[in-house]
Protein backbone atom coordinates (compact mmCIF):
# COMPACT_ATOMS: atom_id res chain seq x y z
CA UNK A 1 0.00 0.00 0.00
CA UNK A 2 1.49 3.63 -1.14
CA UNK A 3 1.43 6.65 1.12
CA UNK A 4 -1.63 8.20 -0.62
CA UNK A 5 -3.72 5.14 0.08
CA UNK A 6 -2.62 4.55 3.55
CA UNK A 7 -3.34 8.41 3.96
CA UNK A 8 -7.01 7.64 2.62
CA UNK A 9 -7.64 4.51 4.73
CA UNK A 10 -6.21 6.66 8.16
CA UNK A 11 -8.42 9.79 6.98
CA UNK A 12 -11.74 7.62 6.32
CA UNK A 13 -10.90 5.53 9.63
CA UNK A 14 -11.00 9.37 11.62
CA UNK A 15 -13.62 10.21 9.74
CA UNK A 16 -15.62 7.48 10.84
CA UNK A 17 -14.73 7.42 14.41
CA UNK A 18 -15.22 11.32 14.83
CA UNK A 19 -18.89 11.18 13.33
CA UNK A 20 -19.84 8.52 15.87
CA UNK A 21 -18.59 10.74 18.52
CA UNK A 22 -20.70 13.44 17.47
CA UNK A 23 -23.43 11.07 16.90
CA UNK A 24 -23.37 10.08 20.44
CA UNK A 25 -23.27 13.91 21.28
CA UNK A 26 -26.15 14.63 19.31
CA UNK A 27 -28.30 12.01 21.38
CA UNK A 28 -27.16 13.77 24.73
CA UNK A 29 -28.28 16.97 23.33
CA UNK A 30 -29.64 17.23 19.98
CA UNK A 31 -29.14 21.30 19.60
CA UNK A 32 -25.66 21.69 20.30
CA UNK A 33 -25.00 18.27 18.68
CA UNK A 34 -26.53 19.14 15.43
CA UNK A 35 -24.59 22.70 15.34
CA UNK A 36 -21.22 20.57 16.09
CA UNK A 37 -22.12 18.02 13.83
CA UNK A 38 -22.56 20.33 11.05
CA UNK A 39 -19.49 22.45 11.67
CA UNK A 40 -17.59 19.16 11.46
CA UNK A 41 -18.90 17.93 8.51
CA UNK A 42 -17.57 21.40 6.68
CA UNK A 43 -14.67 21.12 8.42
CA UNK A 44 -13.97 17.44 6.90
CA UNK A 45 -15.16 18.57 3.39
CA UNK A 46 -12.67 21.40 3.15
CA UNK A 47 -9.64 19.17 4.23
CA UNK A 48 -10.96 16.75 2.03
CA UNK A 49 -10.74 19.30 -0.26
CA UNK A 50 -7.16 20.07 0.69
CA UNK A 51 -5.91 16.20 0.62
CA UNK A 52 -7.12 16.17 -2.97
CA UNK A 53 -5.44 19.54 -4.13
CA UNK A 54 -2.02 18.25 -2.64
CA UNK A 55 -2.14 14.49 -3.94
CA UNK A 56 -2.47 15.69 -6.89
CA UNK A 57 0.23 18.32 -6.65
CA UNK A 58 2.27 15.71 -5.68
CA UNK A 59 1.33 13.13 -8.70
CA UNK A 60 2.01 16.99 -10.98
CA UNK A 61 5.94 17.16 -9.26
CA UNK A 62 6.48 13.33 -10.15
CA UNK A 63 5.58 13.88 -13.54
CA UNK A 64 7.04 16.76 -14.22
CA UNK A 65 10.87 15.38 -12.47
CA UNK A 66 10.31 12.38 -14.81
CA UNK A 67 10.03 14.54 -17.73
CA UNK A 68 13.35 16.61 -16.84
CA UNK A 69 15.10 13.56 -16.14
CA UNK A 70 13.91 11.95 -19.44
CA UNK A 71 14.77 15.17 -21.22
CA UNK A 72 18.28 14.76 -19.40
CA UNK A 73 18.63 11.57 -20.34
CA UNK A 74 18.04 12.54 -24.16
CA UNK A 75 20.33 15.48 -23.92
CA UNK A 76 23.29 12.84 -22.46
CA UNK A 77 22.38 10.24 -25.52
CA UNK A 78 22.68 13.11 -27.75
CA UNK A 79 26.13 14.08 -26.50
CA UNK A 80 27.12 10.78 -26.51
CA UNK A 81 26.36 10.42 -30.24
CA UNK A 82 28.34 13.79 -30.92
CA UNK A 83 31.31 12.73 -28.84
CA UNK A 84 31.62 9.04 -30.80
CA UNK A 85 31.11 11.02 -34.13
CA UNK A 86 34.12 12.93 -33.30
CA UNK A 87 36.16 10.06 -32.05
CA UNK A 88 35.61 8.28 -35.10
CA UNK A 89 36.46 10.92 -37.36
CA UNK A 90 39.91 11.26 -34.92
CA UNK A 91 39.17 14.28 -33.54
CA UNK A 92 39.18 12.55 -30.05
CA UNK A 93 41.99 9.92 -28.77
CA UNK A 94 41.10 6.94 -27.87
CA UNK A 95 41.86 7.43 -23.66
CA UNK A 96 39.64 10.41 -23.58
CA UNK A 97 36.52 9.20 -25.29
CA UNK A 98 37.14 6.26 -22.98
CA UNK A 99 36.99 8.33 -20.10
CA UNK A 100 34.40 10.79 -21.22
CA UNK A 101 32.07 7.91 -22.29
CA UNK A 102 32.63 6.04 -18.99
CA UNK A 103 31.36 9.34 -17.18
CA UNK A 104 28.11 9.44 -19.25
CA UNK A 105 27.27 5.91 -19.02
CA UNK A 106 27.34 6.65 -15.27
CA UNK A 107 25.22 9.66 -15.36
CA UNK A 108 22.57 7.82 -17.92
CA UNK A 109 22.61 5.15 -15.19
CA UNK A 110 21.94 7.51 -12.16
CA UNK A 111 18.96 8.86 -14.19
CA UNK A 112 17.65 5.83 -15.24
CA UNK A 113 17.65 4.84 -11.76
CA UNK A 114 15.82 7.63 -10.47
CA UNK A 115 13.05 7.82 -13.14
CA UNK A 116 12.43 3.96 -12.18
CA UNK A 117 12.00 4.65 -8.22
CA UNK A 118 9.81 7.65 -9.12
CA UNK A 119 7.66 5.74 -11.65
CA UNK A 120 7.83 2.62 -8.88
CA UNK A 121 5.93 5.03 -6.40
CA UNK A 122 3.18 5.91 -8.46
Amino acid sequence: MNHQERAIVVWSTFFVISGSVFMVAFLFSPVVGALVTLAYIFMYLGLSAVFVMVFREIENVKRDTVGKLKERKEELEDVKKALSAKYFTKKLDEGSFRDIMKDYERKLTEIEVKINRIEKKK
